[in-house]
């Protein structure tokens, strides 16, 4: 019996019905790595619904916090959405985002060809360093709600586009135990 067959065996089975398991998909004997972002045998993931508590795709997967979409998978993105402070300005709502809360863009290919930047509940105007920064990587930077950002990242899916999103959560939540900050 294989190791990772000796731990699941131990695994409890989920008492909920609604609840399955994820596979593991096994890299072939020759090679030692895999591509995690290889498509080819994997249905495309998509997002079901968005609810205070996180994320749902339609492999049931839910992922509480913000999401990372590229290449049809999923990465969790531990971020809060930008608030507006009451009497507050932009600048105030961006404090703490820079640039390298959106490097693995740089780092993957093919990059895609645009980057949905959901902000949360509502629509904040981005900072030109995060515009540049993006812009710098050869990537168009389309910014909407968390809710239409998801919808438009299906959508173009669906079409074959090589598209990537940056979804914030709706509100504040800690991504490790999905309850609220």
């Amino acid at each position: 019996m294989s190791r990772l067959a000796a731990i699941a065996r131990r695994c409890p089975r989920p008492s909920s019905p609604h609840l399955q398991y994820r596979s593991f998909h096994p890299t072939p004997a020759s090679s030692s790595l895999q591509n995690l972002f290889e498509t080819s045998d994997l249905p495309s993931l998509s997002v079901a619904k968005l609810t205070t508590r996180g994320f749902h795709f339609t492999d049931d997967l839910v992922i509480p916090g913000g999401v990372i979409l590229i290449g049809g998978r999923a990465l969790m993105w531990n971020v809060d959405p930008p608030v507006l402070p009451e009497g507050g300005t932009l600048v105030d709502a961006w404090k703490g985002w820079e640039a390298e809360r959106l490097a693995v863009f740089a780092s993957v290919v093919p990059r895609p060809e645009i980057l949905l930047f959901g902000t949360g509940e509502s629509v904040l105007p981005v900072p030109k360093r995060i515009k540049d920064y993006v812009s710098s990587l050869g990537i168009q930077l389309d910014v909407m709600d968390s809710r239409n950002a998801a919808s438009t990242y299906n959508l173009l899916t669906e079409e074959g586009r090589t598209i990537g999103a940056a979804l914030c959560p709706l509100s504040p939540i800690d991504p490790h135990s999905g309850k609220p900050r």
